[in-house]
């Protein structure tokens, strides 16, 4: 009974642990750390996957934009110290199983809140083998493998062809709107000017007509003599 009960918490322990399947996993976080203060993170990780870590601080508040990292294993020995950091990326190796912790440090600032964006990635020291391992198996053994090819090849031909004719088109249309704003314009200058000259020719038949009203009435004026000789 002892045995069965150690058994079942090992495999309850691989699979938080993220072994049982060996799927890779990948988190993305952004956080606030307070002026003075740090923000901690614990993941559990096995021994020899692989840690990909990619952070950057994103806004910094009234002062500079940087942050103190560190990373360390279960046994809080620290594998990482970075200082004054605005952005990194580190990749290792965990060397036991356990709790890692991972810390953004914001000591340094008294008054400014950093918002930092990072990413952990955790996947196991195989993976990326056991995959061109099975990619090759799969090209080499899988006869549709050409035929798949061939048929995306095809499809991304029509895609071109279809992508041509779609420009074709955009350019033809906006050809036509060119020539279209041309008349627009044309027509605008040209009803413009001939408005001009409509109000002027107003304006002045106007002041001819009131000079003549104002000739019939003074029979002393010069324009009631001109008049008069008709």
């Amino acid at each position: 009974m002892f045995r069965i009960t150690c058994f079942i918490s090992l495999l309850i322990l691989l699979k938080d642990l993220g072994i049982s399947n060996g799927e890779p996993y990948n988190k993305q976080l952004t956080i606030f750390v307070e002026a003075g203060r740090q923000e901690c993170f614990y993941q559990p990780i096995a021994n020899t996957e692989n840690i990909k870590i990619d952070y950057q601080v994103i806004h910094g508040g009234l002062g500079e934009t940087h942050i103190n990292f560190n990373l360390m294993d279960p046994s809080r020995h620290l594998l990482i110290n970075e200082i004054k950091q605005e952005k990194g990326k580190r990749d290792l190796v965990a060397n036991e199983t356990g709790s890692y912790k991972i810390c953004f440090d914001n000591t340094i600032s008294s008054f400014n809140q950093k918002i930092v964006s990072f990413a952990l990635e955790v996947t196991h020291a195989d993976r990326n083998e056991r995959e061109l391992r099975d990619l090759r198996r799969e090209m080499l053994t899988d006869y549709q493998f050409d035929v798949a090819y061939t048929g995306i090849d095809n499809y991304m031909g029509k895609i071109h062809v279809n992508l041509m004719r779609s420009r074709q088109s955009q350019d033809f249309i906006r050809a036509i709107e060119a020539r279209d704003r041309n008349v627009a314009e044309s027509t605008y200058a040209m009803v413009n000017n001939w408005s001009w000259t409509q109000f002027l020719a107003m304006i002045l038949v106007g002041f001819l007509q009131v000079l003549m009203v104002r000739s019939i009435f003074h029979t002393t004026g010069t324009f009631y003599k001109f008049w008069k000789c008709f």
